[in-house]
């Protein structure tokens, strides 16, 4: 996704800065501490040239490939309890994460 520095610059003010950012080709990582953006030990701020006519830029956000998990296929042989309700519950529960993971490669996510 590609917003312009200006934006990226809103987004670092909300706390809302993306981890990984391109900007001319170069990779740059948000350090949380500093609240900014630094490529081995350089700040962004040095590509911002004297007169500011770089707020029109674009910034590509590399966001970070979500994987979605493996079923959990849980097997109630593993789980030893001598409470029947706490056992089933654990198998329900279990069951129910499946579902949601199955939806959610279904759909591509």
């Amino acid at each position: 996704m590609k917003i312009t520095m200006y934006e990226l610059l809103g987004l670092v003010k909300d706390g809302k800065a993306p981890k990984i950012i391109k900007y001319k080709g170069t990779l740059y990582e948000y350090d949380s501490g500093n609240k900014f953006y630094f490529n081995d030990g350089w700040s962004l701020y040095r590509e911002f040239p004297e007169n500011g006519n770089c707020l029109n830029d674009e910034v590509e956000i590399l966001e970070e490939e979500k994987k979605i998990p493996e079923k959990l296929n849980y097997k109630e042989e593993y789980m030893s309890s001598s409470n029947g309700f706490l056992l089933q519950y654990c198998v329900d529960f279990a069951t129910k994460i499946d579902e949601i993971i199955d939806y959610l490669k279904s759909k591509g996510e």
